[in-house]
């Protein structure tokens, strides 16, 4: 047929078609066939377009390769990213640069970027820098990075590390005297470094820190955020600025940089300046969609002054106890020890062990041929409780237990949460026994992979503490709250059976005292506000127990002797206490839009038992579900929700269906619980601004030195407080008013009001002093004896 261009559509194709490890850096791009024999061909990578229902942003791809197969066959086509520098200016000398940098200050807005030499900002320093004019201009320098003279040396690197003071000084005088605005992609990392290295003397220096953080921060733009709070969906966001600049500058990061001192200066400088013009094409394509989207008044309010709060918390980090760490990595090991020995001493499982090597004798057998081995020869093969497949044959081909998740790829889930549900299907002890012990195995396997070497990580410091210091993002849920990584300190145990061992890691450092503030009970006070629902208000006008009235709502046949008053209600958590236990699972799942086929799933109770708890729930909560149907309606006409803050979050499944009329598609019913969910959780924006608020105050009193944010987690703000009286009390009063805030219409009432109160942790994180809200110093003291 003489064809010479393949269109591939499928990305596991592609791969193998043209050998690449990834196919979605490749789109627009004219690749080559690898494969012998067929090297003649071109391959241009597609998407399916059946995937524009589920994520309509795929539309973008779907253009590009079909525009690069137009353009290749009329002769038109260019590589992308070709040509977008159209001036670049790389000084190397002190004169030079000093020069380069009093030329900026004739723009009124730049883009800034860094390379460094580290993901962790006290490891970082700056290798090269880089500012652009607009998205075609600009210029990039060294400044750490000191290139090799002769080149790539024996061990594969182009250069060395060596701080330059010179350029540093010419850095800091920059920042301070320039007028217009700089934007970042991704501020939190480039700003972060930046202070530490031209500002910080150590890791300790407060002083150093405040003054650059207000230097560093005077105005900004972040086009990280501005692509978020332009295209932030229930189908997901890829914010990268390779994602977010690629039908610009291509896939100009071939190689991942994991090693500037692998790249050559002239490479690395060109990359660092094409990251500036990036930066400026994200911005110009993205700013304008987030003004006509009403969502510059969260980005001003919100999102713009949480980076200054959390580069401060990101600088200063969590106080950590090292001998507490060692004692905890200690104990875990023993209870993960315990279980697993308890684990392979249930017969099921030294039967399923026996069939694993039997069966790595057969296939090994098959191999062989002539030679044989007794089964002792394969006690090398192990039954290993971490292993997805195994597990999966264990549970529903040996145990015969029922599928009642499935993961991303439709393969049965041996997830914890799904063990825990499991409990819920069988009334085997010897069952019951193995999904206990595996439970527990990977709740201590978690603790001592993810969290133990991250605590044993923390970086010790002059005062003789270790520090932990996670990396907070905004943008990183689709519900506008806070996420973290290395460590991810969003899912610290806290209410688990390890939480007090993990929480006794964390304490001041002589002279200060660890503290925090969460608001009481933020979510169901927000549904009770934003839905108006009386049964939901009643708990906080009236005085009820929410457990116990929920409790009636779900088993009130069952508790003859109870009457629908506050008083009685209220009795069933003495007079009923396992039906008002009974009561918290089911209101969990249907708080989050599950269904009566969700309760007999996760709680293992009869589909009848179920959808009466599913009926009573939606009579006890009807108004809330007239108010979430309302706006999940409206999100089928207009393609978003508003959330908290006017946050929109864009539901392009919904825009595609009517609502009401027959079956709606899977896709489409589970991206509206995603919305609906959202637009509850979205109200811990509000620790974000009440942090924002809060350090804004504390820059401005005599205890700037005095108080360090070091964290905020769920809906709660953690800081370290200088160990004095005046100071305490003054933080008391003043985080209580940030935390009350009801300003907004959505969430304003006369009754039902938003509050949290300040913990002192002493000795440690797992023992709090809670002070009332403008508590005297009389009582704040006798508290604390």
């Amino acid at each position: 047929m003489n064809t010479t261009v393949l269109y591939c559509c499928d990305a596991a194709y592609f791969k193998v078609l043209t050998g690449e490890k990834k196919a979605d850096p490749h789109h627009g791009y004219i690749k080559d066939c690898t494969i012998p024999g067929f090297e003649r061909f071109k391959v241009v990578l597609g998407v399916n377009h059946s995937s524009l229902f589920v994520n309509p942003d795929n539309k973008k791809k779907l253009d590009i390769g079909l525009n690069t197969i137009v353009s290749f066959a009329n002769g038109t086509y260019k590589v992308p990213g070709q040509n977008i520098i159209h001036s670049s200016h790389y000084p190397q000398s002190v004169a030079a640069v000093r020069a380069a940098l009093q030329q900026l200050h004739q723009y009124d807005e730049l883009t800034c970027d860094i390379e460094a030499f580290s993901l962790d900002f006290w490891e970082a320093g700056i290798g090269t820098i880089a500012f652009a004019w607009d998205q075609h201009n600009g210029m990039a320098f060294p400044v750490d990075y000191r290139a090799n003279r002769f080149g790539s040396n024996i061990s594969g690197t182009e250069g060395t590390i060596m701080y330059n003071p010179e350029y540093r000084e010419l850095l800091r005088e920059f920042f301070e005297s320039y007028k217009g605005k700089i934007t970042y992609h991704n501020a939190g990392y480039d700003i972060k470094v930046m202070i530490y290295e031209l500002y910080m003397e150590d890791l300790l220096d407060q002083v150093g820190l405040l003054k650059g953080l207000h230097i560093m921060t005077k105005s900004i733009d972040d086009t990280q955020i501005i692509s978020y709070l332009a295209v932030n969906s229930c189908a997901g966001n890829k914010l990268s600025l390779k994602e977010q600049a690629h039908e610009f500058a291509g896939n100009y990061a071939e190689d991942d940089i994991k090693n500037i001192l692998r790249i050559p200066i002239k490479k690395l400088l060109k990359y660092n300046l094409v990251d500036c013009l990036s930066t400026w094409y994200v911005k110009n394509k993205h700013y304008p969609t987030m003004v006509a989207d009403d969502q510059l008044g969260v980005y001003q309010d919100i999102m713009i002054p949480s980076i200054k709060s959390l580069l401060q918390i990101e600088l200063t980090g969590m106080p950590m106890d090292m001998d507490q760490v060692l004692k905890a990595e200690k104990r875990m090991t023993l209870v993960q020890r315990r279980y697993t020995d308890v684990l392979f001493s249930c017969p099921t499982i030294k039967r399923y062990w026996i069939a694993l090597r039997k069966k790595e004798s057969m296939l090994c057998h098959e191999k062989w041929k002539a030679k044989t081995a007794p089964i002792e020869h394969f006690n090398y093969v192990e039954f290993n409780p971490g292993s997805p497949l195994q597990l999966q044959h264990l549970l529903y081909d040996v145990m015969d237990l029922p599928v009642i998740d499935t993961t991303d790829t439709k393969q049965p889930a041996t997830g914890n949460k799904t063990l825990a549900k499991l409990l819920n299907h069988t009334d085997n002890s010897e069952y019951r026994q193995i999904l206990r012990s595996l439970i527990g195995l990977g709740k201590v396997d978690k603790i001592l992979a993810a969290f133990i070497p991250a605590f044993k990580g923390a970086v010790l410091k002059s005062d003789g503490m270790h520090y932990l210091h996670g990396s907070f993002r905004l943008g990183g849920t689709v519900s506008g709250r806070l996420s973290c990584a290395r460590p991810n300190l969003q899912q610290i145990p806290s209410g688990s059976t390890y939480a007090s061992l993990i929480k006794k890691c964390f304490k001041g450092a002589p002279g200060w005292i660890f503290s925090g503030a969460d608001f009481a009970s933020l979510e169901d006070r927000i549904s009770a506000l934003t839905t108006q629902d009386p049964n939901k208000l009643k708990v906080y006008t009236d005085g009820y127990d929410g457990h116990c009235l929920r409790a009636f709502g779900y088993f009130g046949d069952e508790m003859p002797d109870i009457e629908d008053t506050v008083e009685s209600i209220n009795s069933i958590a003495k007079k009923y206490k396992k039906l008002r236990q009974k009561s918290k699972a089911p209101t969990f799942a249907l708080t989050y839009q599950g269904t009566w086929h969700t309760l007999v799933n996760n709680l293992g109770i009869s589909p009848q038992e179920a959808q009466d708890i599913e009926k009573n729930y939606h009579i006890m909560y009807s108004e809330s579900d007239t108010w979430v149907e309302k706006r999940l309606h409206q999100a089928s006409r207009d393609g978003f929700i508003t959330c908290a803050f006017g946050l929109r979050v864009r539901t392009p499944l919904l825009s595609k269906v009517i609502l009401g009329l027959g079956n709606t598609p899977y896709e489409a019913a589970a991206e509206g619980r995603t919305a609906g969910n959202a637009l509850g959780q979205s109200w811990g924006l509000l620790t974000n601004r009440a942090c924002n608020e809060f350090m804004e105050r504390v820059w401005a009193s005599e205890y700037a030195l005095d108080i360090k944010p070091v964290a905020m987690i769920h809906d709660a703000i953690y800081l370290v407080i200088k160990d004095k009286l005046g100071i305490i009390k003054w933080v008391n009063d003043n985080l209580a008013e940030c935390m009350a805030w009801q300003d907004d219409d959505e969430i304003r009432h006369d009754t039902v009001k938003l509050f949290g109160e300040l913990d002192l942790f002493h000795p440690d994180w797992n023992n709090a002093i809670t002070l009332p809200n403008h508590a005297d110093k009389q009582d704040i003291v006798d508290l604390c004896k």
